[in-house]
């Protein structure tokens, strides 16, 4: 099964694409026009959105809440397509859509300057200067739009698996190419593919339902679904809505479980394995309850880590990029209730249930191979307050693994626009413990010693200020003053804030 996702510009040649794409298949082909016509009929206002978007994005709640609802609609029309077996689409941004889901090809195209001109003008009946300007201005709209949608360029050829340039092939040939292209085994269905489609397919289908009834509309929501467990997280202001929740999501198609948490923030924890008993889950705790935080758990299977039963895969450990599939047993993404039977997760299930006992768990994520495929996850998957990188890389040595996690939260950080810390760096910097403690001591008696000398000799200090004194070593004061204030102030300041974190003010 395969999802051939085609990406164009207006009048690039795509919709001709995918039509001969499905004369070569027999695919059916899903247009984003008619998904734009579906979406109108449930009454998401797309137009009002793209011209609020692309003239003022970000502006208004309300629009907020729409692009929300017109992604989980988008997500889930798709996800029932593929679920019912190979499809081709083609619009502005598809390839963007269904993040992480590992048996859709991603296809660009182009086509040259002129051609687009040429054939806007026939279609709109206007002069080639006209259509010249008319695409120039679609072109900067879309790009805006996308942006927002999407949150990252459209045009990025890294979120392409090919692309195809129309100036000097024909439509048949590229079409052929993809025919041969989509036979791969790189994109065929897996276990774990079709287990993320399902995830991504509920969750949508939950956050069409929620955004659509009244009583739940207006909230904040967000929504994870993880093998047939739908999470639903709600800031602490809006907790009347939570009895509404199971009302609204009863015989939601494929939801066996709902889970409703509170939380004012969310956290994300990005980490290879997870124990609830580690020094790293006690301190994202002891933050996420300062904050009345939920916490997200995102793991990262290594691509070299074979869990039992499942001894004969290549256990080659590279977190380079490229597309790797989880080395999970073929259950076809459904869990087996018989309790004998064990599934290595990685303490994913244990580090939920110890979260859910707190009332901080704000769902869980698996992500497997190269890091890239965590960079397509966080896409768009949230708002955070704080994203933890917790112990990656762990095959690697040392130095190398210090690199790859500041490499991974530089690009968390600039992908999501939040915050991104390691575990190292979160007890030093948020929370309050015994080298915290050492230091306020004596940097405590330090600024006491220091206050305690000036006061106690004022005379001298102000002699060698502003008194016989200082003429005699003017430079001298000068210089003493332009190092011992700020020396003072920093001192200080530190005083001050660690005084701050004993008593959970950040």
């Amino acid at each position: 099964m395969t999802i051939v996702m085609i990406s164009g510009r207006y009048q690039s040649g795509r919709e001709e694409l995918a039509q001969a794409l499905e004369r070569k298949t027999g695919w059916p082909v899903l247009s984003r026009e008619e998904l734009i016509d579906e979406a109108r009929k449930l009454g998401i206002k797309v137009g009002r959105l793209e011209v609020a978007m692309i003239k003022t994005p970000g502006l208004s709640e309300k629009l907020v809440r729409e692009k929300e609802l017109y992604l989980a609609f988008l997500t889930a029309t798709l996800c029932e397509k593929a679920r019912q077996g190979n499809f081709i689409y083609h619009g502005r941004a598809g390839h963007l859509l269904l993040p992480g889901v590992s048996h859709r090809l991603r296809v660009g195209l182009t086509s040259p300057q002129g051609i687009r001109i040429k054939r806007t003008a026939q279609a709109l009946n206007l002069t080639p200067d006209k259509a010249e300007t008319y695409l120039t201005q679609l072109d900067e709209d879309i790009d805006k739009w996308i942006r927002y949608i999407h949150r990252v360029d459209g045009r990025d050829p890294s979120h392409f698996d090919l692309f195809f340039n129309l100036e000097n092939m024909g439509l048949s040939n590229a079409a052929g190419i993809l025919c041969a292209t989509a036979e791969l085994p790189d994109f065929q269905a897996t276990p774990a593919s079709l287990k993320l489609l399902n995830d991504l397919n509920l969750s949508a289908q939950a956050k069409v339902r929620l955004a659509l009834d009244e009583r739940t509309l207006q909230a904040d929501l967000q929504v994870h679904a993880d093998n047939g467990v739908v999470t639903v997280t709600y800031p602490p202001e809006q907790d009347q809505v939570s009895r509404y929740i199971p009302q609204v999501l009863a015989e939601l198609p494929g939801c066996r479980e709902i889970q409703c948490t509170m939380a004012e923030t969310n956290i994300l924890w990005v980490q290879e394995r997870f124990e609830p008993g580690s020094e790293n889950f006690g301190q994202i705790i002891r933050l996420a309850q300062r904050w009345g935080a939920a916490v997200e758990l995102m793991r990262l299977i290594p691509p070299g880590e074979i869990p039992e039963g499942m001894e004969n895969l290549d256990s080659e450990s590279d977190y380079g990029f490229g597309r790797r599939d989880c080395a999970l047993p073929t259950d076809g993404g459904v869990q087996d209730d018989d309790p004998q039977t064990v599934t290595d997760d990685g303490g994913l299930g244990r580090t939920e249930e110890e979260l859910v006992d707190l009332g901080r768990f704000g769902g869980r994520h698996t992500v497997c191979g190269g890091y890239d495929q965590i960079l397509e996850r966080v896409q768009g998957s949230g708002r955070y307050t704080l994203v933890v990188i917790g112990d990656m890389f762990m095959s690697k040595g040392h130095s190398a693994r210090t690199r790859q996690t500041r490499e991974l939260a530089l690009s968390i950080r600039d992908r999501l626009k939040a915050p991104v810390i390691t575990a190292d760096e979160l007890k030093s910097q948020l929370l309050f413990g015994k080298r915290q403690a050492a230091t306020l001591l004596g940097y405590l008696i330090l600024v006491v010693l220091t206050y305690g000398l000036v006061f106690t000799n004022q005379k001298p200090v102000m002699d060698f200020l502003g008194g016989p004194l200082h003429e005699n070593f003017k430079i001298v004061a000068a210089v003493a003053v332009t190092l011992f204030s700020p020396l003072l102030a920093y001192v200080y300041g530190t005083v001050s804030g660690l005084t701050l974190k004993i008593i959970n003010v950040d």
